[in-house]
């Protein structure tokens, strides 16, 4: 896979200049007789090479070279269109998100937390009518409280405390 870089390697075949003669500059610019520049830019097409058999049979091997070079030029702007789109931020060779990773094991489980402190007491509420003793089983049962931090519910029968586990 290739980068493109910012540097083309190439440069401008002319440019024009107050010359009498083309030449050479210290950049390496070829600098042309503005008279030469505005012919060389009024060209749009190869016609009069062609219809001068004169000219077109010293530059016809010319002629061939270019139609080569832009028909490569044209290859090359249709596979940069079909690999990457008209807009380079939204290439189309850019391919889907990958699947994602498997779940790591899971982590050393924590220690235990320091039990909270007891809640206030209730007040004692009034006392019911003398009636029939009922649910005789719960006679011994101190309290029933649940506790958050272990998930429990916790009843205490006679100083005995009994854990459940509450289910769905």
């Amino acid at each position: 896979m290739g980068n493109i870089n910012d540097n083309i390697r190439s440069k401008k075949l002319y440019k024009s200049g107050e010359v009498d003669e083309a030449y050479k500059d210290s950049n390496g610019d070829i600098v042309v007789p503005t008279k030469v520049a505005a012919e060389l830019d009024a060209i749009d097409g190869i016609t009069e090479i062609i219809n001068d058999s004169g000219v077109f049979h010293v530059n016809k091997h010319l002629v061939k070279e270019i139609e080569n070079m832009r028909l490569d030029i044209e290859e090359l702007h249709g596979f940069i269109k079909t690999a990457f789109g008209k807009d380079s931020s939204q290439a189309a060779s850019k391919g889907d998100k990958g699947d994602s990773g498997s779940t790591g094991p899971q982590g050393a489980q924590g220690p235990k937390g320091d039990t909270g402190a007891a809640g206030a007491a209730g007040t004692n509420g009034t006392n019911g009518k003398n009636g029939a003793d009922g649910n005789s089983h719960l006679s011994n049962v101190t309290s029933i409280a649940f506790n958050p931090k272990a998930n429990r519910l916790e009843v205490n029968i006679g100083g005995t405390v009994y854990n459940f586990a509450p289910s769905k």
